[in-house]
């Protein structure tokens, strides 16, 4: 049977093993799309199990793309329990962050030029319900904006 023409939609996840924080345990999943090559907008996409608190990202940034950041939790049967509690500040200045603390499941919106950061998973209720940490911005490769 010849291949649908609607095969074009249509992509493989990819688990990755290249995981630059030594306390996520588990491999990651990333997806990345370049313009022309499944849609008309670069993305990418990454799926991150943490079962052990630690700060991930610790100094203020900003990027010069827009970011979507989504904490739900690893139980399956109830996902918006996010099985424990993370901190992530915001903020206009990188002096002066604000500190939201999550302990349900949250998304968050950071347009380019926003800073963020520091994220912080303070608690993992319970390991093998990880809290699953998903990072979505549309550019082709990720890059820091630091302190003006």
């Amino acid at each position: 049977m010849p291949e649908s023409d609607l095969q074009k939609y249509i992509r493989d996840a990819r688990m990755t093993i290249d995981i630059p924080h030594p306390e996520v345990s588990k491999p990651r999943l990333a997806l990345k799309s370049r313009v022309g090559d499944f849609g008309s907008r670069d993305f990418s996409m990454t799926w991150w199990p943490i079962t052990e608190p630690f700060e991930m990202i610790g100094e203020p940034h900003a990027h010069d793309f827009d970011q979507y950041v989504i904490f739900v939790g690893g139980d399956i049967t109830n996902m918006l329990d996010l099985g424990g509690e993370v901190e992530f500040s915001l903020g206009e200045d990188p002096d002066h962050m604000e500190k939201f603390v999550f302990t349900e499941a949250r998304m968050v919106y950071v347009p380019a030029g926003l800073y963020h950061s520091p994220l912080n998973f303070k608690k993992i209720n319970d390991p093998t319900k990880p809290i699953l940490f998903h990072d979505l911005y549309f550019a082709p490769e990720y890059s820091r904006l630091g302190k003006p």
